[in-house]
């Protein structure tokens, strides 16, 4: 059976939208994704149709957001909610007769939206369908250019000031928007690098929205870094602990050799993920995290901390700062359920290292 029945196909809920551009991109995927897939002709399979076409009616513009999230980069936005909100509000103004309460149908939205991701997720097909990723990052583009809503820090308090030549952002995915807005048109050329198509598409879509000429995007792998792009700076934010040690190393042998003399090598970094893992092998602690969210974590080594600073200054570097402060946090933030609080230490560090 089809995904989406012409009730779905109303798209009540994106009735004088402020964004034409992004309702445009909601309609266009879903009526695509129907040619992919459907519901199965089983009892469940209709009632499961017919509740996703009433979220489907109800749908906000930002819905594309939130899919986006949870597909693509849930590993830097872990908490994903659809905007009940928002819905219950379409809902009345459609005048849509209810069978259940709120409550019933909230959860069964929840699990259909869920359910939607993860099989878009789970397809290597799907996941990698250049159509439906262009569509997902151009809405999330544009989302960000209309609204400048960034809920990631400014990181333009670590860019050093007086810079001459080009700065790397390495492996930056969603905190490449704020740095593309924010960054001045009279400051060098920065380069931003990402390996993940998603990530690639919608920068590249918001640097052609941003009108800026000195921002370059990179689709590149680390740890092998490109050979033939000459850097000031180098900016490494919460990377490395993706990385093995061995491949810490290859990576830290190759900023040395690409950055200029005097050049900066920038690292901000954390063992959260490591810490997180450990606390997961405890079966409660594990059943509370996210769903999905614990698969996105790489287990390192224990003293990752300490094994970092002492990598850097083995390849040649001059450390000439080196800071790191233990926290410890009661949040909801990696939890399924808001309000269900983890508890979380871990160790954040700040490495400034030169190139001499």
């Amino acid at each position: 059976m089809p995904l989406v029945t012409e009730s779905g196909k109303k798209y009540s809920g994106l009735e004088n939208s402020k964004s034409p551009e992004l309702c445009q991109r909601v309609t266009i995927f879903f009526d695509y994704l129907n040619e992919q897939i459907g519901f199965p002709k089983t009892d469940l399979g209709r009632e499961n149709q017919v509740f996703f076409n009433l979220l489907l009616q109800s749908a906000y513009p930002e819905i594309m957001i939130d899919l986006a999230d949870l597909i693509y980069v849930q590993h830097e936005r872990p908490a994903v909610y659809l905007n009940f909100d928002h819905i219950h509000m379409n809902l009345k103004k459609d005048r849509v007769v209810l069978t259940e309460s709120m409550d019933q149908i909230n959860k069964k939205f929840a699990v259909l939206f869920q359910e939607l991701a993860n099989t878009i997720k789970d397809s290597p097909i799907l996941f990698s369908d250049t159509r439906m990723i262009r569509l997902l990052s151009e809405s999330y583009s544009i989302y960000l250019f209309q609204t400048e809503n960034f809920p990631w820090d400014n990181p333009m308090e670590m860019i050093p000031t007086g810079l001459k030549n080009s700065i790397m952002d390495v492996a930056t995915g969603l905190a490449g928007f704020r740095l593309i807005h924010d960054w001045p048109e009279d400051y060098p050329k920065l380069i931003l690098t990402d390996n993940l198509p998603f990530i690639i598409m919608g920068l590249t879509h918001y640097v052609k929205l941003s009108g800026k000429t000195n921002i370059e995007i990179l689709n590149i792998d680390f740890p092998d870094g490109p050979f033939g792009k000459r850097c000031g700076c180098i900016l490494a934010n919460k990377f490395l602990h993706h990385l093995q040690r061995s491949e810490r190393k290859k990576f830290l042998q190759w900023a040395i050799e690409v950055l200029d003399t005097d050049g900066i090598l920038l690292i901000l970094d954390t063992d959260l993920e490591y810490q997180i893992l450990r606390r997961a092998q405890n079966q409660k602690y594990c059943e509370k995290l996210i769903n999905g969210y614990k698969e996105t974590l790489v287990e390192i080594e224990e003293n990752f901390c300490e094994t970092l600073i002492q990598d850097v200054r083995h390849v040649g570097f001059d450390v000439s700062h080196f800071d790191f402060h233990e926290y410890e946090d009661e949040t909801d933030a990696y939890s399924q359920n808001p309000g269900d609080n983890l508890s979380i230490k871990f160790i954040g560090l700040e490495i400034m290292a030169n190139k001499i």
